[in-house]
């Protein structure tokens, strides 16, 4: 038992601890652009969230599915294969970040109006399309670090992944507060403190790899479409996942701007950053598992397979059940860390209690859907990812208000959640478990 409780926690706490972080890259611009410059400056941040998750969900297919590949190769000792799916998953991710470095720099304010600024002030308009070019210059570093984290917790160094993510996150908020309130930059400052802290973290990460440390070495190698093929296609589960916060945030958006204004958008924005955090905590519990349960894969242990997944959905369980009861008792003190406008806080705080509900049907999704893509079932994994990134939750949220008013708009999650949670009981028993 100790010897599998070990790599549990060796993996589990270094994932989630980097991922926590990571997201605390916007909940802390969030709370020096609400404290620092206001409510206004708050919803614009948040207009730029579906546009900025969308990047990163994309560039996720190409590290996610390339560790996949990868630690399954490692469970049969093909070092040179788990090479060969790492510098293409790198490369890839690489020329991906370009490709949306130009896109959100030349299309910032058109990508923030479709994202719901249109309808939202002159001045909230403008914040968000300021807000989203300067965030995309630093595509690039924002996605090799989330790429690069990916293996090096693959290549037997979860802890120096996390400790790369923190010196990232640190220098965020240092930087957030010198270019927010002594240099009164706005949200400009908000976007370059993020950038910078990116780039800290990747110097970090590449340190493994120079010092050849592990088993995956940067070197040249030639691309073989047939491994592009298959990297893409075990990273789609994952890549639908993270599209559940673009489609959410996009959806919530343009409904909320429609149903109330400048206020609605700006108290999902604080909604959205709590919502972030959770997310990466929960993740955290199936992105470290995956590499335990592609070794285990590798090896054909289908008892160990099967311990892990227990345990994973043991883990998430307790830790939403936690979550929500704080979010629940501690609403509104929550609520003012990011800003104290009364109106702000009221909206906010009565939406946080329904909105957070979803953290516990949400919490074994994760699971479920990490389970099967690391064990090969793609298919079925995908179909939870999609069914809850973006089909059923974008359902209910432009649906539930047309039935039971504006406030069941906070519980249209949940009920997405519930539902896919339902579906992927039933996907895990009808996939069995084969070895390819």
């Amino acid at each position: 038992m100790q010897s599998k409780t070990r790599p549990l926690a060796a993996y589990i706490l270094p994932a989630m601890g980097g991922l926590f972080v990571t997201y605390l890259y916007n909940a802390a611009d969030g709370i020096f652009v609400g404290q620092g410059v206001g409510a206004a400056a708050l919803g614009a941040v948040n207009i730029g969230v579906p546009f900025i998750t969308f990047v990163v969900a994309a560039a996720a297919l190409f590290p996610m599915g390339g560790a996949a590949v990868c630690a399954v190769r490692m469970g049969r000792a093909d070092t040179d294969g788990a090479n060969r799916a790492f510098m293409t998953a790198v490369m890839l991710t690489f020329a991906v970040s370009l490709l949306l470095t130009a896109a959100g720099m030349f299309f910032a304010q058109p990508i923030a109006d479709l994202s719901g600024a249109k309808k939202l002030s002159t001045h909230m308009r403008a914040m968000a399309g300021e807000y989203l070019f300067y965030y995309s210059a630093f595509s690039v570093p924002m996605l090799m670090s989330t790429c690069l984290s990916v293996f090096v917790r693959n290549d037997g160094a979860p802890t120096l992944a996390f400790l790369g993510m923190c010196t990232g996150a640190v220098m965020n908020i240092f930087l957030d507060w010198l270019f927010i309130f002594p240099l009164k930059m706005g949200v400009i400052g908000a976007a370059v403190a993020s950038g910078l802290g990116q780039i800290s973290s990747v110097l970090i990460l590449l340190s493994h790899f120079i010092r050849k440390k592990g088993k995956l070495q940067i070197r040249i190698f030639k691309p073989e479409l047939s491994l592009i093929h298959k990297i893409c296609i075990r990273g789609v589960p994952e890549a639908v996942t993270q599209l559940t916060t673009p489609v959410t945030a996009l959806c919530y958006n343009l409904m909320l701007s429609r149903l109330s204004g400048d206020i609605g958008v700006a108290a999902f924005s604080v909604l959205s950053f709590i919502y972030s955090l959770a997310n990466a905590i929960l993740s955290g519990t199936a992105q470290g598992l995956q590499p335990l349960w592609g070794y285990c894969y590798g090896r054909q242990d289908t008892k160990e397979i099967h311990w892990y997944f227990r345990c994973g959905i043991g883990i998430n369980g307790v830790l939403s059940l936690l979550m929500y009861a704080a979010v629940y008792m501690y609403a509104v003190p929550v609520i003012g860390i990011f800003n104290r406008d009364a109106e702000l806080v009221r909206t906010a705080s009565a939406a946080l209690p329904l909105f957070g509900l979803q953290f516990i049907p949400m919490a074994l999704n994760l699971i479920y859907t990490a389970f099967l893509f690391s064990t090969k079932r793609t298919k079925a994994a995908a179909h939870i990812a999609v069914s809850r990134g973006v089909v059923v939750k974008a359902l209910a949220i432009c649906c539930f208000p047309l039935f039971s008013g504006s406030n069941a708009i906070w519980l249209a999650p949940f009920a997405a959640e519930l539902i896919t949670l339902a579906y992927a009981v039933r996907l895990k028993r009808s996939a069995g478990l084969r070895y390819m």
